[in-house]
């Protein structure tokens, strides 16, 4: 129908394969061990939307190669004292063919692309860690430095700490802190010249934990984060845009393509994020059943080069997933697993079709949930044994809400 063509050309076709394969070579000795790893990984990408016509708005055609050497040492200094190394080095050849025709987002600006990169990049990378008990406490103390030579400032260190308290037999508490980087994505690097003026994503990242064991096979713990984003990189086209509302999947013309970064990026975008997470595990004992309960509430907001703090994409406040089962005897066993969540942001649609950059991600789509249930049957015989079973997914048919 006239309709289905139309929604058929909003979607963005994908086709993704990878390839990986390597060897360790491992050497005990009588206070630790060393750890020798050679790999390497190809992945090939292949992106393509059509207009009503079937033709081509976009192409994207990728290919990435990465060979990888790391050398891990792992060393008992003492009976409470654990001192680990390590060194990576990685090879990466990336090449790539964008395509995107004039092409005019939904905020009214004007994109178009066609260019072919054929690259070489290298990441290196080295860490050092202590592990301290005394006991009832526990202190790790790390350290990690990273260099990409793609991107004007190359070389980051990452300080990390933890710290565990044992409070009886069944309660322990965890404090960890640490700053973490991550290198930007090489498509963005390559889709405009001036983005290898980026520097790496950093997040400084607090968890606070206690934990109990409520009997020999119940635990429950509680768990509160704080996010704090920096570097991050946001469009110099679209002010409102920060490439962490892309997600870590790709987008089509409903999202202006913005995942692929044609745009030029600056690493000027910022964020928060925390939230807390009560989780209880019952695992299968004497008692013939096990389940899973967590509970989470998240806030995740970010900021992109005007300045104005909004809801990350991804921002879903309530998250609650129930899972467990009961074993019935050897042949029978009753499984169920629910999932609630709040609807994540979008940014509404105006009568004739566009949206407004005051309005981003200013609405929310409707909580969605389902429910699943299974039926398992053992069928054992002297020397196998034949396991049958019933999945139906989405038992009470919940229909997601998309975006109006």
């Amino acid at each position: 129908t006239d309709e289905k063509i139309y929604d058929n050309s909003k979607i963005l076709y994908s086709d993704q394969t990878q390839v990986m394969g390597g060897a360790t070579w491992r050497h005990l000795f009588r206070s630790g061990y060393t750890l020798l790893t050679l790999s390497q990984i190809s992945s090939g990408f292949n992106y393509r939307q059509d207009d009503t016509l079937l033709q081509p708005i976009f192409k994207n055609n990728s290919d990435e190669s990465e060979t990888s050497l790391r050398g891990d040492v792992v060393y008992q200094v003492a009976h409470f004292t654990e001192i680990s190394f390590g060194i990576i080095g990685r090879l990466i050849n990336f090449n790539s063919r964008l395509a995107l025709r004039p092409f005019s987002t939904d905020f009214g600006q004007e994109l178009s692309i066609d260019a072919d990169y054929d690259t070489t990049a290298l990441k290196a990378g080295a860490y050092m860690q202590i592990v301290q008990t005394f006991f009832p406490l526990k202190f790790t103390f790390g350290l990690r430095g990273d260099y990409f030579n793609l991107i004007e400032e190359g070389f980051v260190a990452s300080p990390r700490f933890s710290a565990s308290w044992t409070l009886t037999e069944l309660t322990k508490v965890t404090l960890s802190a640490g700053r973490y980087y991550q290198a930007p994505s090489y498509i963005w690097l390559v889709s405009d010249e001036s983005n290898r003026r980026l520097k790496h994503i950093a997040v400084n990242q607090y968890i606070a934990g206690i934990e109990h064991l409520l009997r020999s096979d119940t635990r429950i713990s509680l768990e509160a984060y704080m996010k704090d984003y920096f570097h991050y990189p946001v469009s110099e086209l679209r002010p409102y845009l920060i490439m962490a509302n892309t997600g870590a999947g790709y987008g089509g013309s409903r999202e202006g393509f913005s995942s692929f970064g044609i745009d030029p990026l600056v690493s000027r975008g910022s964020g928060k994020a925390y939230g807390v997470e009560l989780f209880l595990q019952k695992k299968f004992s004497e008692v013939p059943c096990y389940g899973i309960v967590s509970l989470s509430y998240n806030v995740s907001r970010f900021r992109a080069l005007d300045e104005l703090m909004r809801p990350n994409s991804f921002d879903q406040r309530w998250i609650i997933n129930l899972g467990g089962g009961y074993v019935f005897d050897v042949k029978w066993e009753f499984a169920l697993k629910f999932r609630l969540a709040t609807g994540k942001p979008y940014t509404p649609f105006a009568a004739d079709g566009t949206q407004l950059v005051s309005q981003y991600n200013s609405a929310r789509l409707p909580v969605n949930h389902s429910l699943d249930i299974r039926v398992d049957r053992r069928w054992i015989f002297p020397k196998w044994t034949l396991v049958t079973y019933v999945d139906i997914q989405n038992i009470y048919n919940q229909k997601a809400k998309d975006v109006p």
